[in-house]
C-alpha cells in the first residue's frame, strides 16, 4: 500500500517535499540499503520521507530502522517489503551505504544521566561502524553545539559562543562530544561524514519542549509566557528540515551545514508579535517561565548546494495550528486576500450563472474549465484557495456566444475584447468598478482590470499527428510572441536559436499583424468536417497536446455550490489528461490564492451575497 494513503494531509505535506524540488537529483541514491539510527517521531519523520520517495519514483532503496525502544511509530508501514525494523546491531544488513544518525537530536535541555547514555550510545555507533562500515554517515545534530551566543551574533560552522563547564552548557558539550567522536571514527574507518546542525524544528513533535508548548497554547487558546530576551533564535520548519537531510544525503561535501527556515530567525518579541498577530491568544512577557532555547544561525552554506527554503515562520505556525487540531477539513491559509476570498468566490459564482443563463436561453453548450471544473469534481465547489473561474465551448459554441453577448450582458459587466490595449487571446469580462490587478495586467495603463471571468474555446486540429503536432506548437509560439510583443519582454524559447528567431520576429512584425496570425491559427481547423482532435487552443494547457473530441460529445450536471453546473460526461479522462491524478490536491504549504494580484478593490461588491431562487 502507498505511503500517501496512510497519511494526512499535514503529514504528507513534509513527508513528500523533497519530491517537489526541482534541483535534487533523487535518483543519486536509489537501490540504497539506508539505516535510520533513532526512535522519535523526527526519526519516523525521515523514513517516512524515504518511503515517499520510493513510492513516486520507484526507488528501490531498502530502509532499515535501528530502533531499541518506541517501535509502535512504525506499525503502520512493517509490512512494506523496503522496510526493516531492527532491535540489536547483529540484525543490522553486512553492507550499510547511507547511515542517518537520529539519536542525538535532544530535547531543550538534557540532565547528567541522559548526557551518560548519550556517551555510552556514541562508543556503540562507533563499534557498529568498525564491522560493518557505511559508505556514507549522515549525522543529524543540533545547534545548540556552539554553547552561548553574543547577543546579535548569527553564527556559521565554523564559529563558536562561549562554553563554560556549567549545567547550563551540558548538552552544548555532549553534542561537541558526539560530533567529535563520529568525525574521529570517519577518519579511522574512511566513510564520508556530514552533519546538518539543526536548528529548532517547528512541527507537532517537534524535539524541543518550547516549540511544542507553543503549538499547543496557540491550538487550544491558552495563555503563554515568554521571557523577554533580545537574542534571536533560528527555527526550521519540518518541510525545510526534510528537504536539507536529502540535499546533504545527495550534495553534501563532507562537511557541516547549519539548517534553518528564512525569515525564521527571531527574538521573543518578534515571536510573540507573529503570534498575537495572527492567533486570537494570550501571550505574555514574564521574567520566569517558557524562554526560547537555541541560538541563531546562518544557512549560507547550506544555500551553496542548491537548498533553499520554502514556508517562512508565519505559514508554519498556521499550517502546525492546524496540523495540531487534526482536522480532517481541507486546509488553506485562512488570511487570503485580507478575508475577501470567500466574497470573490461569491461573485464569481455569480458569474457562472449569468453565463449559464445566457447559453441556457440561447442553446449554447459550454462546460466548467480548468480549476473551476476540476474544483467542481473534487470539492463539489470552488477549489478551497482558487480565485477564479473558467468555462469553455467547442469554437461552433464560443463564436455564437460572442454574437449573443452584447444584448446579452447586464450594465455592469465590461468585454475587454472591445479594447484596444488588451491583447489576451480568450474572452475576458469584467466588471465595472472593481479592481482585481494581477502584477501582469498592472503594467499596462488605461486597461481595465475589474474582478475577471474568463470564456476559453477549445478548437478542432488535424487528425495527422504530425501536422497536429505542427500545428500546436506553431499555434503556442504565435501566442507567445503576442504577448512577450504586447508586454515588451524578450522571447525565451527552448534554445538559443529558436530565441533569436523568435525575437527578430517580434521586432520586425507590429503586434496587429502578430496577433492576426495567432487567431488565424488557433481557428485554422474550425471547419473540419471530421474532426476528431481538438486543444486547449486559448488556455495554459495549449502544451498538453490534443485530446479527443469525443470527451466533449455529452454534458452532464454536477453540483457546484449548491447549484446545478454542466462538465464533460468524460470529465475522468479530461481531468486525468490535464492533471495526472487530479484527485491529488497540492501540498498544504503551497495552499495560497492562484493569482498573483496585487491590487484588489471590491467597492459596492464588498459584501456580495448571492440571491438563492
Amino acid at each position: 500500500m502507498l505511503l500517501k494513503s496512510l497519511l494526512n494531509q499535514f503529514e504528507r505535506d513534509w513527508a513528500e517535499a523533497p519530491l517537489r524540488e526541482e534541483n535534487l537529483n533523487l535518483s543519486e541514491i536509489k537501490n540504497k540499503t539506508i539505516v535510520v539510527s533513532g526512535n522519535s517521531e523526527i526519526t519516523r519523520a525521515v523514513v517516512f520521507s524515504i518511503l515517499s520517495v520510493n513510492d513516486k519514483l520507484g526507488s528501490g532503496n531498502i530502509v532499515c530502522v535501528f530502533c531499541e525502544d518506541n517501535t509502535k511509530i512504525f506499525d503502520i508501514i512493517k509490512s512494506r517489503d523496503d522496510f526493516r525494523l531492527v532491535n540489536s546491531y547483529s540484525k543490522l544488513p553486512e553492507k550499510t551505504d547511507i547511515w542517518i544518525e537520529t539519536s542525538f537530536l535532544f530535547g531543550d535541555s538534557i540532565d547528567i544521566s541522559e548526557a551518560e547514555k548519550s556517551l555510552l550510545k556514541t562508543k556503540e555507533r562507533v563499534e557498529v561502524f568498525s564491522h560493518s562500515t557505511p559508505e556514507q554517515v549522515l549525522l543529524l545534530s543540533d545547534n545548540s553545539v556552539y554553547g552561548n551566543l553574543k547577543n546579535g551574533l548569527v553564527i556559521s560552522e565554523n564559529e563558536s559562543g562561549d562554553l563554560s563547564l556549567s549545567d547550563n552548557n551540558l548538552k552544548a558539550m555532549i553534542m561537541q562530544a558526539v560530533e567529535n567522536t563520529f568525525s574521529s571514527a570517519s577518519h579511522q574507518y574512511s566513510f564520508k561524514l556530514n552533519t546538518l546542525r539543526c536548528s529548532s524544528i517547528l512541527c507537532t513533535f517537534s524535539n524541543s519542549e518550547f516549540v511544542s508548548n507553543v503549538i499547543s497554547a496557540i491550538s487550544e487558546k491558552k495563555s503563554f509566557n515568554l521571557i523577554d530576551n533580545k537574542n534571536k533564535i533560528s527555527y526550521l520548519y519540518i518541510n525545510d528540515f526534510i528537504t536539507a537531510v536529502f540535499y546533504v544525503l545527495i550534495y553534501g561535501e563532507n562537511t557541516v551545514y547549519n539548517a534553518c527556515s528564512d525569515d525564521s530567525t527571531v527574538s521573543s518579541s518578534e515571536l510573540f508579535a507573529i503570534i498575537n498577530d495572527l492567533f486570537d491568544n494570550n501571550f505574555t512577557y514574564s521574567s520566569e517561565y517558557s524562554i526560547q532555547i537555541g541560538c541563531a544561525v546562518c544557512n549560507t552554506k547550506l544555500k551553496g548546494i542548491g537548498w533553499n527554503p520554502c514556508v517562512e515562520i508565519k505559514d508554519a505556525l498556521i499550517i502546525l495550528k492546524y496540523a495540531y487540531d487534526n482536522s480532517d477539513e481541507v486546509f488553506m491559509f485562512p488570511d487570503a486576500y485580507d478575508g475577501k476570498l470567500k466574497t470573490i468566490q461569491n461573485i464569481l459564482l455569480g458569474f457562472l450563472l449569468e453565463i449559464d443563463r445566457i447559453c441556457k436561453k440561447n442553446n449554447i453548450k459550454y462546460f466548467l474549465a480548468g480549476g473551476t471544473l476540476l474544483g467542481a469534481i473534487r470539492h463539489q465547489g470552488f477549489i478551497p484557495w482558487d480565485d477564479d473561474a473558467d468555462v469553455m465551448m467547442l469554437r461552433e459554441d464560443y463564436d455564437k456566444f460572442l454574437k449573443v453577448l452584447p444584448d446579452e450582458l447586464q450594465d455592469n459587466l465590461f468585454l475587454q475584447s472591445t479594447e484596444k490595449t488588451s491583447h489576451f487571446p480568450f474572452l475576458k469580462i469584467r466588471i465595472n468598478n472593481t479592481v482585481f490587478s494581477t502584477e501582469f495586467t498592472s503594467r499596462f495603463d488605461n486597461i481595465h482590470n475589474g474582478i475577471f471571468f474568463d470564456v476559453l474555446a477549445q478548437d478542432q486540429t488535424s487528425n495527422n499527428r504530425f501536422i497536429r503536432k505542427l500545428h500546436i506548437h506553431a499555434t503556442a509560439s504565435s501566442r507567445w510572441l503576442v504577448l512577450n510583443k504586447w508586454r515588451g519582454t524578450p522571447v525565451d524559447a527552448n534554445s538559443k536559436f529558436a530565441s533569436s528567431i523568435a525575437n527578430i520576429l517580434k521586432s520586425i512584425f507590429p503586434l496587429g499583424f502578430l496577433e492576426a496570425v495567432q487567431n488565424k491559427l488557433i481557428s485554422l481547423f474550425k471547419n473540419k468536417k471530421n474532426a476528431v482532435y481538438l486543444f486547449d487552443s486559448m488556455g495554459r494547457n495549449i502544451n498538453k497536446g490534443a485530446f479527443p473530441k469525443e470527451w466533449f460529445d455529452e454534458v452532464v450536471f454536477v453540483d457546484f455550490e449548491g447549484e446545478k453546473l454542466p462538465v464533460p460526461k468524460e470529465y475522468d479522462k479530461y481531468l486525468t489528461y490535464l492533471y495526472g491524478d487530479y484527485m491529488d490536491m497540492i501540498p498544504v504549504s503551497k495552499r495560497h490564492v492562484s493569482h498573483d494580484i496585487i491590487q484588489i478593490d471590491l467597492g459596492e461588491y464588498t459584501n456580495y451575497q448571492l440571491r438563492k431562487k
